[in-house]
């Protein structure tokens, strides 16, 4: 039994040890974290000789805007289609487009943008055309949140127009 107690001992005296250089190398890594490490950083590469053509600024990025309607008309050959008469700057818009999404029983939602390029350009009134899933008939339009209502002629107005003009 005597052996078996001098083997616990160099079994301890063996974790202690372990313990103790795990210690000194945790140590050594984190003052090295702490201070850097002793280590020369590499020199810079030498600028380089041929000198660069200056870039050109961007242009600045085409942003889509919704457009301003002004007057809806049907179309008479085909009764899924409007024709959007809008105010776009000339020449410096793209992608003017009418986007008809979502349609119900009373009603067509439609959105007219376009992608401005710049600004400072003059008005024109320029059409669009819009087409609907099903024949637009006498629904309801909603164009770029605004509520227009046709007319006994088919022509649509706005509705809030024919609210003042009933009410004054």
């Amino acid at each position: 039994m005597k052996s078996s107690g001098s083997v616990w001992f160099v079994y301890g005296v063996a974790v202690v040890v372990t313990f103790l250089i795990g210690l000194l190398a945790f140590s050594v890594f984190v003052l090295a974290k702490v201070f850097g490490s002793s280590e020369p950083d590499p020199a810079p590469a030498p600028p380089a000789v041929t000198q660069a053509a200056p870039t050109p600024a961007p242009a600045p990025a085409p942003r889509t805007t919704v457009a301003k309607v002004f007057e809806i008309r049907p179309v008479v050959a085909d009764d899924r289609q409007l024709v959007l008469v809008v105010a776009t700057p000339a020449g410096c818009t793209r992608f003017l487009r009418a986007t008809t999404y979502a349609e119900g029983p009373g009603a067509v939602a439609i959105r007219v943008t376009q992608q401005a390029d710049r600004a400072g350009c003059t008005w024109q009134r320029k059409p669009v055309l819009a087409t609907a899933a099903r024949a637009v008939g006498g629904r309801t339009l909603i164009v770029n949140g605004t509520v227009w209502t046709p007319t006994a002629g088919g022509v649509y107005r706005l509705a809030l127009a024919d609210a003042t003009r009933t009410s004054g």
